[in-house]
């Protein structure tokens, strides 16, 4: 039996779901409880009731669909959905000049780290009780990031896509990084072997890459960079190839051309602040370059410094005035009408604050250092890409295989799929899995290796 509560915590009802009832759960995508059941009388539901599935809470947020029968029962169709929804009723919002969360469209500057942490100020925002916190996050390159009206769900999927990674919600914890678990569980044909049918398709929108031109950002370069290359490239070609010349037999596949732009790669030096004179005046004393140098500067544009960490962590300032004698910078207060008055007493920096400088270009060994960072995160990229694509597998498991070793499924689950006789033995990640409630030991699993975000986000009317 079941049991449904009303928003406030009372029973609702008790039921017995049919045997059609199920979770389905996925990285990145849908959590759902999908409840059919039938009773003799009808049962009011109400947005905002919910169960309990695995110390998780489901949801009502649609109206139930239901049947009147010959037979005067009720028959009912209901979607609960796990509290991942509930990240898409609130805005993605910033502090404006009152200190308070009220700016939709806003651009930062920051480390995936930060992000979630802005994220989660949202979250208690609006849902003071729930006790969200950070899980584990990837450590990240420090990148600048647009918003303009996204609620919480969809920036988790930006930042995703951002960083190359994946999000995953376990109750109140929010991580950003690709969960993989070592299950030691082995599927295959036979008799208690767990494999009843499995299906192979190929992934779709997943082309190989054979060939990979590859851009940096346009920053810290000038207008003479490179016979007057926009963007930052490679030292001695446009792009990098693999896997080619199947027409010779020396490849799998023909040309496969693609680019790829890394906006966080750019001539650029990490400085950390040594000490502080005031919220204006600070000095970094392994500055290793005079930003005054006419090679330096761009014309009429003003050297700036972002803060990487501390509390003017993504903001942006110019320099008013740099001594290269004393190592020391002095900025300006941002003065964006939109932003809280920055620097103060308050909030400024503090000695081991990191930052970078822009509108500046960069000395020549720096744009070679960023030279040989691109060319390295593109072959990386065409190491990943300019294979086969492994196959998405759906696999029926035996229940019997489940209910006998006590194993469960969760996502991000690394099996092994064995199947001699089409030559499959290898270990696949679990990306989705749908679960029987009356059967819970009935799975049925969509494996891969990766999986892109799928705009999980639905436009919930709560009146």
């Amino acid at each position: 039996m079941l049991t449904i509560y009303s928003y406030n915590g009372t029973t609702r009802a008790v039921i017995k779901p049919d045997t059609t009832s199920e979770l389905v759960s996925e990285v990145m995508g849908v959590d759902v409880f999908n409840l059919q059941c039938s009773v003799p009388v009808p049962i009011n539901f109400k947005y905002g009731d919910y169960i309990m599935l695995d110390s998780k809470k489901y949801r009502l947020n649609t109206p139930a669909k239901f049947t009147k029968n010959a037979k005067r029962n009720y028959e009912y169709s209901l979607t609960f959905d796990s509290d991942t929804q509930q990240l898409g009723k609130v805005l993605f919002l910033f502090l404006d000049s009152q200190n308070r969360f009220t700016e939709g469209e806003f651009s930062i500057t920051g480390k995936a780290i930060d992000f979630l942490e802005l994220l989660i100020k949202n979250l208690k925002r609006l849902y003071p009780n729930y006790g969200y916190v950070i899980g584990s996050v990837i450590d990240s390159e420090t990148v600048t990031m647009d918003f303009s009206g996204n609620n919480c769900l969809e920036v988790l999927g930006m930042l995703a896509e951002k960083f190359e990674t994946e999000w995953f919600i376990d109750i109140d914890k929010i991580s950003l990084f690709k969960k993989e678990i070592n299950s030691g569980i082995v599927l295959k044909y036979g008799k208690n072997e767990g494999l009843y049918e499995m299906t192979i398709e190929p992934q779709t929108n997943s082309n190989p890459i054979t060939r990979i031109y590859g851009f940096g950002s346009s920053r810290n370069i000038g207008s003479n960079y490179r016979n007057g290359a926009r963007r930052l490239r490679m030292k001695d070609s446009l792009y990098l190839e693999k896997n080619t010349g199947i027409e010779n037999g020396l490849g799998n596949f023909d040309v496969i051309e693609s680019i790829k732009v890394f906006e966080d790669i750019y001539p650029r030096r990490n400085g950390k602040i040594t000490s502080v004179t005031s919220p204006f005046i600070f000095s970094d004393s392994s500055m290793d370059f005079n930003i005054n140098d006419i090679d330096i500067k761009m014309p009429d544009t003003p050297a700036k410094i972002t803060f990487n960490s501390g509390q003017l962590s993504g903001n942006t300032f110019t320099i008013s005035n740099y001594n290269n004698l004393t190592k020391t910078f002095t900025i300006n207060k941002n003065t964006d009408d939109q932003t809280i008055e920055i620097p103060s007493e308050l909030l400024k920096a503090a000695v081991g604050d990191e930052y970078v400088l822009i509108d500046i270009i960069m000395p020549e060994q720096y744009i070679i250092n960023a030279e040989a960072e691109l060319k390295q995160r593109l072959q990386e990229f065409l190491d990943a890409k300019s294979g086969d694509i492994p196959p998405l597998i759906s696999a029926i498991c035996d229940p019997i295989y489940f209910k006998e070793t006590g194993k469960k499924i969760s996502l991000g689950q690394i099996i092994t799929i064995q199947d001699e006789m089409i030559g499959i033995n290898r270990q696949i990640r679990v990306i989705g899995f749908t679960r029987n409630y009356m059967y819970p030991s009935l799975y049925t699993l969509k494996l891969a290796d990766s999986v892109k975000d799928k705009s999980l986000i639905k436009i919930i009317n709560a009146a």
